[in-house]
């Protein structure tokens, strides 16, 4: 099933937010590198089928996925729809590994988790994929652990960016 992106369903699953960097406004603060690591931190969530000949899984083909996975796997969500896994996956190092954890997911029917590597945006990026069965295919959520890592250690940077400020800053300023 094709989603028309002009659609009221289509735009509501677009991800309309503005990119954080512009060529006028690069990420050259810790608060601008801090919101664009908290806003690559929002998990994904999609939906694979099994494609299988004589009864072997051969592929997964998508069925929907969130704009947070789309993000992480570099593509707009509603393109995925109807891809197939190693398609979209190909020349990643981590294609066959999350091929056979989807696949050992639905023959086994045991939810799993592995880590892989995804390049998107020029960045090297740990995806953590927890796929469950769901029917003859997978139900997966994607969390972004270096973003998470990346807006933890931009936390405590403005974090202390704060306390320098406030303690430069004299008596009377208040801190929030």
């Amino acid at each position: 099933m094709r989603i028309n992106a002009n659609s009221l369903f289509g735009r509501f699953m677009a991800d309309w937010s503005p990119p954080l960097e512009t060529d006028d406004r690069p990420l050259d603060t810790l608060e601008w590198r801090w919101l664009d690591a908290h806003r690559s931190l929002r998990p994904g969530f999609m939906t694979l089928a099994a494609l299988r000949r004589g009864g072997v899984i051969l592929d997964f083909r998508w069925i929907f996925a969130s704009t947070g996975a789309g993000r992480m796997l570099g593509q707009p969500a509603l393109s995925l729809n109807g891809k197939r896994l190693r398609d979209v996956l190909a020349g990643n190092p981590g294609c066959e590994t999350v091929f056979e954890q989807y696949r050992r997911v639905v023959e086994l029917g045991a939810a799993q988790a592995t880590q892989q590597v995804h390049r998107t945006r020029g960045a090297q990026d740990t995806i953590r994929h927890g796929a469950v069965r769901l029917n003859d295919g997978v139900a997966v959520t994607l969390i972004n652990v270096s973003a998470a890592r990346r807006a933890h250690e931009l936390a405590l940077a403005l974090q202390a960016q704060r306390a320098l400020a406030a303690s430069h800053a004299g008596p009377g300023f208040a801190s929030h």
